[in-house]
């Protein structure tokens, strides 16, 4: 029997260690969706930033606000449409700032101020692998321990309980002396 438990607890340890790997695998995948995002947000921009280089020192916030107040619907409609996309861009680019830091805060900026439409374009599109990078193992390593100390402590506890239970069992079914 304990030799099955081994088993099982290896089994559990190599799990654990491949769902650990994903994890930096899948913040890069997310980062490299944020890049993709970004680049197009800005060749959108582009047109737009040459006008207010042209006209209004660089500023796009005030070629926006010369759109907005034209009397003419058209500009007034494209002043929403480049602050949609300026504001895109914007959101993006710190995103892309945040993700350039270290592997764990990578991770945690992601837990925590994730793009819903990038999460779930990256969640979709997750292509499985098994990188052999120093934080890919870090994090590996560290599930497959956190797995498996879960497995032994829901083993000890599972045995325990089946112990008391079991002394109890016996103590009622003892005849009184």
């Amino acid at each position: 029997m304990n030799i099955l438990r081994e088993y099982i607890r290896l089994a559990i340890f190599a799990i654990g260690l491949l769902c650990g790997v994903q994890i930096p695998a899948f913040v890069d995948q997310y980062q490299k969706r944020v890049d993709a995002h970004l680049l197009e947000a800005q060749q959108s921009l582009v047109g737009f930033q040459q006008t207010a280089e042209r006209y209004f020192d660089g500023d796009l916030n005030k070629l926006i606000a010369h759109y907005q107040r034209s009397p003419d619907r058209v500009f007034n409609q494209d002043a929403l449409n480049v602050r949609a996309i300026f504001q895109r861009e914007q959101s993006l680019q710190s995103q892309w700032d945040n993700l350039r830091a270290g592997v764990v805060k990578r991770t945690y900026y992601l837990l925590t101020h994730y793009n819903p439409q990038i999460l779930q374009e990256t969640t979709n599109q997750f292509s499985y692998t098994v990188p052999l990078d120093p934080a890919a193992l870090g994090w590996g390593i560290c599930m497959a321990l956190l797995f498996a100390a879960l497995f032994d402590a829901s083993v000890g506890l599972s045995a325990k309980t089946c112990s008391v239970c079991y002394h109890a069992i016996r103590k009622q079914n003892t005849p009184s002396r």
